[in-house]
């Protein structure tokens, strides 16, 4: 099994902690092979909305020396994690700009094949309040990438530091996080590929029919789908 772990901070505090917790758990489980991707380091530029990716190909994106060997690791994995910390009751910056580059592999523009098989796996904290901001920012992403099935977990430590937090609150974490790598293990394992989400389904059909009355002929996504036998409807990405 691999799994591909992004890690929205450089910080390694209350979220890092977590979840190597969580890869150790799921380790416990099973042999697994994890890829780490650490923010910003890894993918150090802000999309600079320069669309060179939708208009001329991902492999014109300035940044493309980073981007284009993550999506390869993405569509060779079995499944995702993404962390982050809660930053102003959202996900941290790097995190949504690690996001923002990839939005041209959204189901309306050139989806990874790959991607409607994956299961994903969310996993935030926060001192207090904003996680449930920061995992929909992330889902909605993984959703509209076309990932099977997304989980999540997350926890607030409302001021605790984790080496100071009273050993109930980690016992707790603990009980919890073995939990979710329970399940998302034997999620992942099973291979079993649900039926994809419903807006997402209704968002593959809207878009066939937006090619099919407006999209130049020239235009990359057209040219993408009509290769992946989608748009004429010869072949459908969530039965692959």
């Amino acid at each position: 099994m691999k799994i591909v772990v992004v890690h929205g901070s450089p910080r390694k505090g209350n979220t890092f902690k977590a979840t190597e917790l969580l890869k150790k758990k799921m380790l416990g489980k099973g042999e697994i092979e994890f890829v780490d991707f650490f923010l910003p380091k890894d993918l150090p530029e802000f999309c600079c909305g320069c669309m060179n990716c939708f208009l001329k190909g991902e492999e014109k994106c300035p940044h493309s020396i980073y981007t284009l060997p993550i999506i390869e690791q993405f569509k060779t994995a079995d499944a995702l994690i993404f962390s982050t910390p809660v930053y102003a009751l959202a996900v941290s910056g790097c995190m949504k700009s690690f996001l923002d580059h990839f939005a041209y592999t959204f189901i309306v523009h050139r989806p990874n094949s790959e991607m409607f098989r994956m299961k994903a796996f969310i996993l935030t904290s926060t001192v207090g309040a904003g996680s449930k901001a920061a995992i929909k920012t992330i889902k909605t992403s993984l959703k509209f990438w076309g990932v099977n099935r997304v989980y999540s977990y997350s926890f607030a430590t409302f001021g605790d530091e984790w080496n100071v937090m009273s050993d109930k609150k980690k016992s707790k974490i603990d009980r919890q996080i073995q939990t979710k790598a329970d399940s998302f293990y034997n999620e992942v394992a099973s291979k079993k590929k649900h039926r994809p989400y419903l807006y997402i389904r209704m968002m593959y059909m809207v878009t066939k029919l937006l090619m099919r009355k407006y999209y130049e002929d020239s235009s990359l996504d057209k040219q993408y789908w009509i290769e992946k036998g989608w748009y004429s409807g010869a072949k459908n990405p969530f039965k692959t």
